[in-house]
């Protein structure tokens, strides 16, 4: 890497290190060039792709970033602008699904640049550039003309890059193998499948909801199911909570009424039972999830945000109720009291929070016709977005 020392020694003449916020697309991209970078400057990466349209596709690469970045002990700090696929769709407007290189393309680079150049500004920090100059598919002439243009106005200086020279792909390939980062196949815009996570409050309706989805052609998982299954006698799950709870094991079993009673009665015994359970039942369901090949795969997850699964996602769904209309659905179905069914409303979500974190709410007001053309109307959305001809935002 010493030949190359001197690569940006123009932009350090007056000595030291200065500050650069680096637009980092994805961690293959940033490994090009990342350590030439770090030489001369103070970099900091900024994480904006509101091109992605997958949520989990969003964390999977932001993730990869942290995990480049501390595999090089740069100690380089990250802003993730957060999932923002809206931002993509004002920044392209009617040149969605067109061709690659094409006019989307320019559209979506360009409000990427500006954004970064006017952050650049807005941190006080004097210099920017980009790491989408090492993708081969990717015209680093016109991203770093319109870099510096847009930098210009911004008030700050651009720093003209192309990864792809100087070994830039070759050090891609070494350092992702090396670390074992994640290298995606594809720039965001157009995913090859989606994952719809289904949620929502006890007796909401989320059940016949997602068996609706199933029926018109969605691989379905359930995350009550997985519990069980993972709950089963002879299993790791099994053994840890027998461990942390023995008062309610019933030989190599469990006593599931004694654990629910026992967990409900005490916060903090439930929370034990939640940190062994929800992470084993998350890396289950992102391996059912990895495995189907359906086009939308929908897994109905009650706890998604209590549990922190919902980056499994790329969409999430609420299906809403009003609360004594499921008061008496819980009744009807289980012969739950209200005394009961208030105790499992405590340990979720408040409707007004999950609502707000998600991405599509759907009232489920017992019209089971109404809540099928809901069901209907969504799916045929979710196999447009993978078939390239619209986009979710």
């Amino acid at each position: 890497m010493k030949k190359n020392a001197d690569e940006y020694a123009a932009f350090a003449a007056d000595g030291g290190r200065p500050r650069l916020l680096l637009h980092v697309c994805c961690a293959p991209c940033m490994s090009a060039g990342i350590e030439r970078l770090a030489e001369r400057f103070d970099v900091t990466a900024y994480f904006y792709d509101p091109n992605i349209t997958q949520r989990r596709e969003y964390y999977k690469r932001l993730a990869a970033v942290h995990k480049l970045i501390d595999s090089l002990s740069l100690g380089i700090p990250v802003i993730g602008v957060g999932f923002c696929p809206a931002e993509y769709d004002a920044a392209v407007g009617d040149a969605k699904g067109g061709k690659e290189r094409g006019e989307k393309c320019r559209r979506c680079i360009a409000a990427r640049l500006k954004k970064t150049a006017e952050e650049c500004a807005r941190l006080g920090i004097k210099y920017c550039a980009t790491t989408l100059t090492a993708s081969p598919l990717k015209d680093a002439a016109f991203i770093n003309e319109t870099g510096a243009r847009l930098a210009e106005e911004a008030g700050v200086t651009w720093v003209p890059t192309d990864f792809k020279k100087r070994g830039g792909c070759v050090r891609i390939k070494e350092l992702c193998g090396r670390f074992g980062i994640y290298r995606q196949h594809y720039c965001g815009c157009t995913p090859d499948k989606l994952v719809v996570a289904v949620t929502g409050g006890i007796a909401s309706g989320k059940s016949s909801f997602t068996r609706m989805l199933g029926r018109l052609g969605a691989y379905t998982v359930d995350a009550d199911e997985v519990t069980r299954e993972l709950q089963q006698p002879g299993t790791e799950t099994t053994r840890r909570i027998i461990e942390a709870f023995p008062e309610c094991a019933d030989g190599g079993a469990l006593n599931r009424k004694a654990l629910a009673a026992e967990v409900f009665a005490d916060e903090s015994r439930l929370r034990a039972l939640e940190a062994i359970v929800h992470p084993a039942v998350k890396a289950e369901l992102a391996r059912r999830i990895a495995e189907s090949g359906a086009k939308v795969t929908v897994a109905e997850v009650p706890l998604l945000f209590e549990s922190g699964a919902e980056d499994i996602a790329d969409i999430v769904v609420t299906v809403s109720a009003p609360e004594s209309e499921r008061m008496e659905r819980a009744r009807l179905r289980s012969g739950m009291d209200e005394e009961a069914f208030r105790r499992v409303c405590a340990a979720q979500l408040a409707d007004e929070r999950r609502n707000a974190l998600s991405d599509v709410v759907v009232v489920n007001d017992g019209d089971e016709t109404s809540l099928g053309n809901k069901a209907r109307e969504l799916y045929e959305e979710w196999t447009e977005i993978v078939s390239g001809t619209k986009r979710y935002g």
